[in-house]
């Protein structure tokens, strides 16, 4: 959790200071984001404190005691078994009713943070460009006051060219609703060319002038939305957009197949001639095979796009299937860690974080290659999506049985001091 919330904290570090967000919107922005955390977290957890807990028991000759004492390593690892499966059911739980919405509300809260306009302060005989589309200039601001003298405001938004306006006076307010500046102007003049004919110049006077900027307040505007990307959804949800875009797909092959069966036969047979260009037209026979060519080229085409839309359709459906998959695969990964944890914290016979983290990190590295790997290609359709996200628990389970039926043999060991004489001197020491 320290690592993905550090690596976190990098990601979002410019997008949230500078804005002028209270304590309560940050701290929103860290636990909804804690949610999908928890979901990569808690599988590496399990299998890190199971290394630990064995690889202890191990050490300390608590697993040699258990066996002298007619316990079997199986009973032994249940306990751990049973927890795992507990943890997988919840998780299971977590990321259909609790993740979904929550990845939904994080996107929406960045969105607002990120439409949200700076603190924004104006200073003397310096330019303010926080306003998208004008740049202020003031030289003077009473500081007991909202008044201002010396106004430049170069206004550029929804223009072709550029207007400017200069007043002596002005004064400085905000609208109720605290998100529109309205600013007062009184003795000025607007200078501006024709949009039409740029070489027509105006120059207006004015006694008083207002002008209003919107969006500018300081607050952040909170938005509410019902659209839902797929890592924002549940299975159920899902599974009904994978139905839906399978009978879209059925619908366009339907029309795929009207479109192969209407094609002209490639050797245009004369009954075909005498269907569409009766006898006597007078259309010689390079005109008919011109025309019935550009008749099949019409086809060809519509029958090339249809066939690019359920290519699209079919790799839509196949990423949310993937995404149905992993909120089951990565859940099911606690049993499996602990079928793996188990047996290598026995024969590794270390309790320390040190090798925990050291053997768990390369079955990291295998396991989320695996997920990741699988995910390009189910999304490529080159593989399908059960086997994209399931194939990693399959081949680590199946590695953890064979090594956990080796260790009750006495079969299967780590040889460390093998290891230790292929590490670098000074990595051991590290």
């Amino acid at each position: 959790m320290f690592v993905l919330v550090m690596d976190f904290i990098l990601k979002v570090v410019n997008l949230i200071i500078g804005r002028g967000l209270n304590a309560y919107v940050i701290l929103q922005v860290f636990v909804l984001n804690l949610a999908w955390m928890i979901a990569l977290a808690v599988p590496m957890a399990v299998l890190v404190a199971t290394l630990m807990a064995f690889g202890r028991l191990s050490e300390d000759n608590e697993i040699t005691a258990l066996k002298a004492s007619g316990v079997s390593i199986y009973r032994t690892i249940a306990p751990a078994l049973g927890l795992g499966l507990v943890l997988m059911i919840g998780l299971i739980l977590f990321n259909n009713e609790v993740l979904p919405d929550a990845n939904q509300r994080a996107r929406l809260l960045q969105s607002d943070i990120t439409q949200k306009r700076p603190t924004w302060s104006l200073k003397e005989n310096v330019f303010m460009d926080e306003i998208p589309g004008y740049h202020i200039l003031v030289n003077h601001i009473d500081p007991h006051s909202s008044k201002i003298k010396g106004i430049t405001i170069y206004d550029q938004k929804d223009r072709k060219l550029p207007r400017t306006i200069i007043a002596k006076r002005g004064e400085l307010e905000f609208a109720p609703d605290g998100n529109t500046l309205i600013l007062h102007l009184e003795d000025g003049e607007v200078h501006e060319s024709d949009e039409e004919e740029p070489g027509l110049y105006r120059r207006m006077a004015f006694e008083k002038q207002t002008i209003y900027f919107t969006d500018v307040g300081s607050q952040l505007v909170r938005r509410s939305s019902e659209y839902r990307t797929d890592r924002e959804m549940s299975s159920k949800m899902m599974l009904e957009q994978a139905r839906r875009i399978e009978q879209s797909i059925k619908r366009k092959e339907d029309k795929s197949r009207e479109l192969v069966s209407g094609l002209v036969d490639p050797i245009f047979p004369p009954s075909l001639y005498v269907t569409d260009y009766p006898i006597g037209s007078g259309l010689d026979t390079a005109t008919i095979i011109n025309q019935l060519l550009n008749k099949n080229g019409q086809a060809l085409t519509e029958l090339s796009n249809e066939r690019a839309r359920i290519m699209a359709n079919r790799k839509e459906k196949n990423r949310y299937l993937v995404e149905i998959h992993k909120k089951y695969s990565i859940p099911v990964a606690c049993v499996v860690f602990v079928l793996i944890g188990a047996p290598l914290g026995i024969i590794s016979r270390k309790g320390g974080i040190g090798a925990a983290a050291g053997l768990s990190l390369g079955f990291f590295v295998l396991y989320w290659a695996f997920l990741v790997g699988g995910e390009e290609l189910a999304d490529r359709l080159v593989i399908s999506p059960f086997w994209a996200m399931w194939s990693a628990n399959i081949l680590t389970g199946f590695f953890g049985i064979y090594i956990l039926v080796s260790s009750t043999r006495e079969a299967f060991y780590i040889p460390w001091e093998k290891l230790r004489k292929i590490i670098p001197h000074g990595w051991r020491k590290s």
